[in-house]
């Protein structure tokens, strides 16, 4: 007991979904070739048995199935296996501690339509009885090898929507689209690589608005700079998205390690907000004829939770100005009233169809 709580604290668990779902891949790609192998045995046949008992492409057709089908028979009684450090479900259930139940479901479906017995009888780790009359056949109809393979399917989904989160759905349509495509050798790598798919914007807006719903931690505030003007906006940084008010920008790469820029084109547009800020400046530098102050607090913030970036500012010395300063000093700390243009978001012009109007700022 001991040895297998330590076996399932030290498995890494990306390590154990990632293989399971390259097993799983395995199996769904034994069974398309079991499809389209019946389809052609199906096209060969004829009404003349004699005919189709000398056609070898029948009779090679006929082997390949049986081989299919014995393995699909072994690795889905693999998965129902109850062993640690093997890549079954129970595996799987007992490092997340979850999904007991629909592990046990599936071995139970597995052992009622003998799978195992099938397995260990035909295929391998082989039961060798003791006298020739005590060897049977055993055929498990085609109809329960579909279900099972249906069954670790819909186990593998539900496992990865608690692993992966409101993507999961999403990623798994992308293994479907890819299902018919050229297969990829090994076929697992096609269902290890799954949590890194590219996914379309529109995809990647719904999974954002699914975590916001559940509660996960989403957003993150990120420096850039919108069509030339430095500006603070919210970003999913795990999948690119972007709000703007209460629209949703997806960009054309993710994850985000920095936002250097965006660019808007129509039907954006920015718009701006006179304010008048009260903020204290230290002298920087000191000249005859010139002054330059620079902000203590980089970043002012408004009392609405907005904010902007101060600038240095560089004062030419006259006898007015010298006099409305006052005596002055580098590294003197003064109190600056100033008027500025803050860009306080975008909006989307009125005229273009389906969109909304202003955007606040974000």
């Amino acid at each position: 007991m001991g040895h297998k709580k330590l076996r399932i604290a030290n498995t890494q668990a990306d390590n154990l979904m990632a293989n399971l779902r390259g097993e799983i891949a395995e199996v769904v790609t034994t069974w398309t070739l079991l499809r389209r192998f019946m389809a052609t045995g199906a096209g060969l046949r004829s009404d003349d048995v004699a005919k189709d008992f000398s056609n070898p492409d029948l009779a090679f057709v006929y082997v390949l199935n049986d081989k299919l089908e014995d393995e699909l028979v072994a690795r889905l009684s693999e998965l129902a296996e109850e062993k640690i450090g093997r890549l079954n479900f129970y595996f799987a259930a007992e490092k997340l501690g979850k999904f007991h139940k629909d592990a046990s479901g599936y071995s139970a479906y597995i052992k009622q339509n003998k799978f195992r017995e099938k397995r260990n009888r035909d295929i391998s780790h082989k039961e060798l009885p003791e006298k020739w009359d005590e060897h049977k056949l055993l055929h498990i109809p085609y109809r329960a090898i579909v279900g099972a393979v249906a069954r670790a399917l819909r186990l593998m989904k539900r496992i990865d929507r608690h692993v992966l989160g409101p993507s999961a759905p999403y990623l798994w349509r992308e293994v479907r689209k890819r299902r018919y495509k050229p297969i990829v050798s090994p076929p697992r790598v096609q269902c290890m690589l799954v949590p890194y798919y590219y996914l379309s914007g529109e995809d990647r807006i719904r999974i954002v608005q699914e975590e916001v719903r559940e509660g996960r931690e989403v957003w993150s505030e990120m420096s850039t700079i919108v069509n030339g003007l430095p500006t603070k906006v919210v970003a999913s940084r795990k999948w690119g998205v972007v709000m703007l008010g209460e629209q949703y920008l997806p960009l054309k790469t993710y994850p985000l390690v920095d936002l250097t820029s965006i660019e808007l084109g129509p039907p954006w547009q920015p718009f701006f907000e006179e304010r008048t800020i009260h903020a204290r400046y230290r002298c920087k530098q000191l000249y005859e004829d010139k002054v330059s102050f620079e902000p203590v607090d980089r970043e002012h913030r408004f009392p609405d939770g907005g904010a902007t970036e101060l600038v240095d500012i560089h004062i030419s010395l006259n006898d007015e100005i010298r006099k409305s300063i006052g005596a002055v000093s580098v590294g003197d700390v003064k109190d600056f009233t100033l008027n500025v243009r803050v860009l306080a978001g975008f909006e989307v012009r009125p005229d273009t169809p389906g969109q909304g109007a202003a955007l606040g700022q974000s």
